[in-house]
């Protein structure tokens, strides 16, 4: 059996499909589930992550204390763990408090390109009695030599396993079996992945990281999160069992996908002909909703937006920007 731990981020990326109205109700229901599912964690928050919460991305119906106290009182045996981004997260206002609301793990996340950013607040909570990740989002959005220089970094800083995402659903199989297999073979530490299914290779690429020596997979409920979804938690386990990647059973990560199910039937994700052109422009999936609604809107073809913004080299947190590209399209 590989030796490899689920980290499930249904209750945070999958705020996202949710246009971040996860409820602290949901969330105890949900992490009672989890917590006897044999997942190593269960990441929680505003979709962009702690301290996130505003108009630009998204403002949250519930604060992060709320969603995390409802959390900790419910996980027994899996972790409780957050996503931050400096910028949106400070030391002082939310790092903090979500270490005295007992959160144990900590993923500080920065675009692929930028892990200078994340020094700070790796360095900070690596001095506290915490796990700390750091993450590089939209990674491919640089060659592989790029991505070992800002995974080292990461580690220089105090993090003790760096996280791939594949935040707009662009890799196939084989980008991620290059990519892990060189991380694995450059820093000697941890190294993770996180899926996106834009072009419905979310589970097989989380395996294919797997086989390379990845140690931490992320999925999520029903495939709960932004644009076309994570890769489904369920599947995950389900493929994973017969090629003797997973030994959890099935059952109790059938319930958790169920109690999404029938919570949100109108929220899940799919893959759509905007999502899989988001994949294919390499685009951060959680801008799906924007661009169709400026879209319709304006009369512009979507995938002429979306190519125009992956032209502009958009990142998560540009929102204002996909209204002032889709008007200079127009003005063409």
């Amino acid at each position: 059996m590989i030796d490899a731990r689920l980290y499930d981020v249904t209750l945070r990326d999958g705020n996202h499909a949710l246009r971040h109205t996860l409820s602290s109700e949901f969330v105890t229901e949900y992490c009672r589930k989890a917590d006897e599912s044999g997942v190593w964690a269960v990441e929680v928050g505003h979709g962009n992550g702690l301290g996130a919460s505003s108009y630009l991305v998204g403002k949250s119906i519930e604060s992060d204390t709320a969603l995390l106290q409802a959390a900790r009182e419910s996980l027994k045996h899996a972790k409780l763990a957050v996503h931050t981004i400096p910028g949106f997260a400070t030391i002082k206002r939310d790092l903090i408090p979500a270490l005295d609301l007992g959160v144990e793990i900590f993923r500080v996340a920065t675009h692929v390109t930028e892990a200078d950013v994340s020094q700070k607040h790796i360095e900070f909570l690596s001095n506290k009695e915490v796990v700390v990740h750091g993450v590089l989002m939209m990674s491919h959005m640089t060659d592989i030599s790029g991505l070992i220089t800002q995974a080292k970094l990461m580690k220089k800083f105090g993090a003790s396993a760096v996280i791939l995402m594949d935040s707009a659903g662009y890799f196939t199989p084989i980008d991620v079996t290059q990519r892990i297999s060189a991380l694995k073979n450059e820093i000697d530490i941890e190294v993770g992945f996180h899926a996106h299914n834009n072009l419905g290779l979310g589970v097989g690429n989380a395996l294919s990281a797997v086989q390379q020596g990845a140690s931490l997979i992320d999925g999520a409920s029903m495939g709960l999160g932004a644009g076309a979804g994570n890769a489904q938690l369920e599947n995950i386990v389900a493929a994973g069992s017969r090629e003797s990647i997973f030994d959890s059973e099935i059952y109790q990560f059938l319930q958790m996908s169920k109690l999404v199910e029938d919570s949100y039937p109108d929220n899940l994700p799919r893959t759509s002909s905007s999502s899989t052109q988001s994949g294919l422009a390499g685009v951060f999936s959680g801008y799906a909703p924007q661009v169709r609604a400026i879209s319709e809107e304006l009369g512009l073809d979507s995938g002429i937006l979306w190519k125009e913004m992956a032209s502009r080299k958009l990142v998560a947190g540009q929102e204002s920007m996909i209204r002032e590209i889709a008007q200079d399209l127009m003005n063409l």
